[in-house]
């Protein structure tokens, strides 16, 4: 993350994502899917676009997570995310997809110490909005784990909704 995105911005020296990542903003976790089963941790974060996306959340998480830096596939694979052979349409990047329509993708995926569930949704045309949602199987060395990694997956969140789609 830039330190002074702020000035760049101004100057015009920050690229598309960086100036998208500084108007992502953490909000209240009130996504249906998330909120049907209690929840050992959750978050949220919306992006207001400029002008309507006219991809589907697939779209878009999809390219999110396909993105990640090798930090971020180091760090999921130490917790047991192991990433899906190239190309099935009902995985993404080791997510199974529960359901995927113009308005929403929902995926989930067990690891030994967590089961999470993630979901992309357009709230508007002009809104993204992603849930994270986790369930423990291992409540305590699963907390004592989140309180490491959990910066790092509101980072990378951060980075996932404001993936742009590749039109070539």
């Amino acid at each position: 993350m830039h330190v002074c995105w702020r000035e760049l911005i101004a100057e015009g020296a920050c690229d598309m994502k960086d100036r998208l990542a500084g108007q992502v903003r953490r909000v209240e976790v009130t996504d249906p899917i998330a909120t049907a089963r209690r929840y050992d941790y959750a978050d949220a974060f919306e992006l207001r676009l400029s002008e309507p996306d006219p991809h589907p959340p697939e779209v878009w998480v999809r390219a999110g997570l396909d993105g990640t830096p090798k930090w971020v596939d180091l760090v999921a694979g130490l917790l047991g995310m192991r990433g899906a052979p190239e190309g099935p349409a009902d995985r993404v990047a080791g997510f199974r997809v529960i359901e995927s329509r113009p308005d929403v993708v929902h995926l989930e995926t067990t690891l030994p110490l967590m089961r999470v569930v993630l979901v992309g949704r357009r709230v508007e045309p002009t809104c993204r909005l992603f849930t994270s949602v986790l369930h423990y199987k291992q409540p305590t060395l699963a907390r004592l784990v989140w309180a490491v990694v959990g910066n790092g997956h509101r980072w990378a969140a951060r980075q996932l909704i404001t993936s742009r789609i590749s039109t070539t």
